[in-house]
């Protein structure tokens, strides 16, 4: 048996929430977890470094999960000991075939619960310290959540194992990865590129699971379905009823993830950051942003600005709009005209 806590382990999904999910999902077990969002980001990663086990996703635009870890094993080690699981929101024979065949020794539906992560782990050698790393949130810390329309957040808060913080954190990024499906969804609804809806409809329906939005994740499915066989007439019709859902949906809860933030704020007395700590966390960051690693970069600036003096977090607020709207090359600039005076 092999130790889980201080593996190494690479989480692959081309959806930035579906990452942060399984990266917070197997952290809670420590251990060191890196994403890629690309097939291709994935094999320059395990080229460079040696895994212990790798999440990877089956559908991705380019380069799918399968031929994904096809290459892998062609160019790294056979023998390296990297245990490969697929991760897909349908499991059937044909799914299961094409990853036992190119080296996966397990398949996890999405959202993978914690239960089915653990039992394939330990089916596959390594050994879990069961001792919960975090407590379960008091109900009436979660209550603001209920104004989110179609949100069962107990179920989402039960994906995160009861952590409120690591469940905000992936509602944030979801805020985003929606707003954006939907607006390539709008501006080609009336036309006939169904290929393209089906894969929006397809990251919009991994999005609504992993958060705990059950009906927007079926109704997702059904269009996916619909437009992968050409049902033109059926999508069309459905097309602005689901659009108005998902956003009423979207704005719900970006106001509730605002709430959370300003109580957050509200509630946090840390001391200003040493000067010191915060130029080597700002060096930090700008390694984090060359790399468009999002996720590290949003967690970087919510740990800085939660403790920055007010001049400061000026600064790292523009910085995080900056994030937010991808101008990556102007956040990096605010950077590097912060000076330690």
């Amino acid at each position: 048996m092999k130790k889980l806590s201080g593996s190494d382990v690479l989480v692959v999904d081309d959806n930035s929430a579906n990452t942060l999910v399984l990266k917070a999902m197997v952290e809670r077990y420590g251990v060191h977890a890196d994403t890629a969002e690309s097939g291709m980001e994935a094999i320059e990663k395990t080229c460079s470094k040696s895994y212990d086990f790798v999440l990877m996703d089956y559908l991705m635009p380019d380069m799918d999960g399968v031929e994904t870890i096809r290459q892998i094993k062609f160019v790294t080690s056979e023998t390296d000991g990297t245990v490969f699981f697929g991760v897909s929101a349908t499991v059937d024979a044909q799914v299961k075939e094409l990853f036992d065949k190119a080296g996966a020794t397990d398949v996890l539906r999405k959202p993978v619960k914690k239960e089915e992560l653990e039992a394939a782990l330990i089916e596959n050698g390594f050994e879990i310290d069961v001792t919960e790393s975090e407590e379960q949130e008091d109900e009436d810390q979660t209550m603001f959540l209920s104004s989110v329309d179609g949100l069962n957040y107990e179920e989402g808060l039960s994906l995160m194992a009861g952590s409120l913080e690591n469940y905000m954190k992936v509602l944030a990024v979801s805020v985003r990865n929606i707003i954006e499906n939907y607006n390539m969804i709008d501006v080609i609804k009336n036309t006939e590129q169904m290929e393209t809806m089906t894969l929006h409809f397809h990251s919009l329906k991994g999005i609504f699971l992993n958060i705990g939005a059950d009906e927007l994740a079926e109704q997702s499915k059904r269009l996916e379905f619909a437009a992968r066989e050409f049902e033109n007439p059926y999508v069309h019709e459905m097309m602005d009823g689901y659009l108005e859902k998902v956003k009423k949906f979207h704005d719900q809860l970006e106001k509730a993830c605002i709430f959370f933030k300003e109580q957050d704020k509200n509630k946090s007395n840390s001391e200003v950051m040493p000067v010191s700590e915060f130029m080597k966390n700002v060096e930090k960051l700008k390694e984090y942003i060359q790399d468009f690693n999002y996720i590290d970069i949003i967690e970087m600036l919510e740990k800085m600005m939660g403790s920055a003096s007010a001049d400061r977090q000026e600064i790292l607020n523009k910085v995080y709009d900056n994030i937010q709207n991808f101008e990556y090359d102007t956040a990096y600039e605010i950077l590097n005209n912060i000076t330690e005076n």
